[in-house]
This record gives C-alpha cells, sequence and structure tokens, in this order.
C-alpha cells in the first residue's frame, strides 16, 4: 500500500505504532479502533441486559409476544430500536475482525 500525501506529523506519530511496515501499523490502528469500538457497544449491550434481565433476542421474543410491559411507551420503544441497532453493530464490528484475521492468516 502506498500512501503519499501523509502529513509529518502523522508519519511522526506512525513511528511509536506497533508495526514495521504502514501496512502493519495501519493494520494495527485498525485493529485497535474495531476493538475499542466493540467494547464500547457491548458497554450498551449489557446495560440493557441489566436493565431488562435477558439478552437481546429474548427482549425481542418477549416484545413480539406483548410480554413486555409499556411495550409501546416511548422510552421501552427507544431501548429496543437502540438495542437492536447495537446487537447489529455488535455482529458487523465481529464480521470485520474475523475477516481482518483470516487475510492476515493466509499471507
Amino acid at each position: 500500500m502506498e500512501i503519499n500525501n501523509i502529513p509529518k506529523a502523522v508519519k511522526s506519530a506512525l513511528e511509536y505504532i506497533e508495526g514495521e511496515t504502514i501496512d502493519d501499523k495501519l493494520m494495527h490502528l485498525v485493529v485497535s479502533d474495531l476493538k475499542q469500538s466493540l467494547r464500547a457497544c457491548l458497554d450498551r449491550i449489557y446495560s440493557f441486559e441489566s436493565k431488562y434481565g435477558m439478552s437481546f433476542n429474548e427482549f425481542k421474543d418477549a416484545w413480539e409476544s406483548n410480554l413486555i410491559p409499556d411495550k409501546y411507551s416511548h422510552p421501552v420503544e427507544r431501548d429496543y430500536m437502540e438495542w437492536e441497532s447495537l446487537d447489529d453493530e455488535h455482529t458487523l464490528i465481529l464480521s470485520q475482525l474475523r475477516n481482518i484475521q483470516e487475510e492476515i492468516f493466509q499471507k
């Protein structure tokens, strides 16, 4: 990978990033960022699991079975939408990390 127009300050900062080549350094940065995003996502997911005492799939099943009290109230609907989005984000981040790992091991 060629990167020609890197500002000097960024080049200088890259010297302190793990990896020998620019590709290695970028891979490390991307993986680190994905892991940080995953941790933040999981923190929010855990807060919903603690609040409702179940996983999102269990909550969704209970929702569809009309077992969630006040399911049409704004706070509960908002929680459902955010939790569903976080569940999708969690799946996406894990998929991206797996794809990177597979690509690394193919080299």
